[in-house]
């Protein structure tokens, strides 16, 4: 058991909702600041530079390694992780944004929960850096994504530490389900199951699958939405649905209980239900569940039978530790949803400055985050694809491009430009592309589906069952070569 300052364990106590208040990440940016200037580290400008060293990290070799760490230090560690990453991958390229926007969730989860008796799964598992940092793998890192190195990805052989293997979106909640079933099953001495979602890819339908499935089974688990507001890569293109995040569940979580009335009004009530017989309380906490729902419209997630907590600054580890602590002691087996809010790129200017927050990065200078590219002037086949969509666009008014959340890696950002209104970026919904298009030919649109060929797979049936079998004319366009 881990326990934090006794400044913490009242909090922990408290009936208060002030640690479920909506997040005011920009708070969490000055503390990072203050951190990075006490040690006379410059984070405000280039040349940018991170700590001389790293006592903190240097004594983690495994997660057990935390749990006599304070809250201070788990700061502290937040900082050491952040740049350690930065230097890492600077050197080796591989998926930065993601992980640098997870390093305080990554810290408190080590921290509060057991791995590997307790399960972390990582969707996607792009952001795993950290992880993986955390769970003895820190000095293979110049070995990242290399023959015989380590994976960009987690991957059950590579390490105990990894629960499940993945590089494709939406499959953690199904993963966690699945092992909760099978803790309880076999009687198992804790079952804690806790799925990491993002907010791109909880827009694939095997989420809400999953989602729909465990709330009706009731089983014990743990959903973290790391909600970032980056649906697609780049967040921004231009496309028929304007240029927000591809997603309507993105700007519905942006919405999601922060009325300061209903906030005052709860905490009042459950202070209040304190006092009261448990029988009077089980009644009262059915009417605060009502009064959520007329006052917020309810929650997507509540309705699927998740208990919702959120949102919260997912970089403040004074809120998260304890809240992460409570749910893990909770004697319920309601499904948990956790709503936090990052920066994704947190704590590296280049990073959030730059349209696709420097997501998938070669080598780069540290101090300036200029990336080192090839001096080529030959065109690049996604380019060429673009490019020739917008000629047969311009000829053609039935032509329409369609892409599942990559459209910066397909070239539907450069005919999105062009189109906008001919463009279609369906969130990580491979499937529901390929069959949307399906429709379209029907109508005598001609849809151009350009998709990354390892993310095809998801909609292989589709291709055969919508489009083959019936012989419509869909282009099926793929980008890149392999499979994961």
């Amino acid at each position: 058991m881990k326990f934090l300052s006794a400044a913490a364990a009242v909090l922990l106590a408290s009936p208060s909702v002030n640690a479920f208040a909506p997040p005011s990440i920009a708070t969490s940016h000055n503390v990072l600041r203050k951190t990075a200037l006490a040690e006379g580290i410059n984070i405000s400008g280039p040349p940018y530079s991170g700590p001389a060293s790293k006592p903190i990290l240097e004594s983690i070799n495994t997660p057990s390694d935390m749990n006599s760490l304070s809250l201070r230090e788990l700061k502290q560690l937040s900082h050491e992780l952040r740049w350690e990453v930065l230097e890492a991958v600077s050197k080796t390229g591989g998926h930065l944004s993601s992980s640098l926007g997870v390093i305080e969730l990554t810290v408190a989860l080590h921290y509060v929960f057991d791995m590997p008796i307790d399960q972390i799964i990582w969707d996607v598992s792009h952001q795993c850096y950290p992880h993986k940092m955390l769970t003895g793998r820190r000095e293979r890192f110049d070995g990242l994504r290399k023959l015989g190195g380590i994976s960009g990805f987690c991957k059950r052989k590579e390490s105990e530490y990894d629960s499940f293997g993945a590089g494709h979106s939406s499959t953690s909640i199904s993963v966690a389900q699945g092992m909760s079933i099978g803790k309880s099953m076999l009687n198992k001495r804790t079952n804690n199951c806790i799925a990491v979602i993002g907010d791109g890819a909880i827009t694939g339908g095997m989420a809400y699958e999953a989602m729909n499935s465990a709330g009706y089974l009731k089983n014990r688990m743990i959903v973290v939405l790391n909600d970032n507001g980056q649906v697609s890569l780049p967040t921004g293109t231009p496309s028929a649905g304007g240029t927000v995040p591809a997603s309507q569940l993105s700007a519905y979580t942006s919405n999601l209980l922060v009325s300061k009335p209903f906030q005052d009004f709860r905490d009042f009530a459950k202070s209040f239900n304190r006092l009261l017989p448990e029988n009077i309380q089980d009644v009262n906490k059915r009417f605060d569940e009502y009064a959520r729902g007329i006052i917020s419209g309810g929650t997507l997630f509540e309705e699927l039978g998740f208990y919702y907590v959120g949102p919260i600054d997912g970089h403040d580890l004074d809120n998260m530790v304890p809240i992460l602590e409570k749910l893990r002691d909770s004697e319920s087996n309601k499904p948990v949803l956790l709503h936090i809010k990052t920066n994704k790129g947190y704590g590296y200017p280049p990073a959030e400055a730059a349209s696709d927050k420097m997501h998938g990065v070669g080598k780069f200078d540290l101090g300036t985050g200029v990336q080192q590219k090839s001096t080529s002037t030959a065109p690049t086949m996604t380019s060429i694809f673009a490019n020739s969509l917008i000629d047969a666009a311009t000829e053609d008014r039935a032509v329409v491009g369609i892409t599942a959340a990559m459209p910066g890696g397909t070239g539907m950002d450069i005919f999105g430009r062009r189109f906008p209104k001919r463009t279609f970026d369906v969130g990580i919904a491979e499937q529901h592309a390929v069959t949307m298009a399906a429709g379209m030919a029907c109508e005598g649109l001609k849809p151009f589906v350009s998709i990354y060929s390892t993310f095809m797979q998801r909609a292989y049936d589709q291709v055969i069952h919508d489009v083959a079998i019936q012989n419509l004319p869909v282009r099926l366009i793929m980008d890149r070569a392999g499979l994961v």
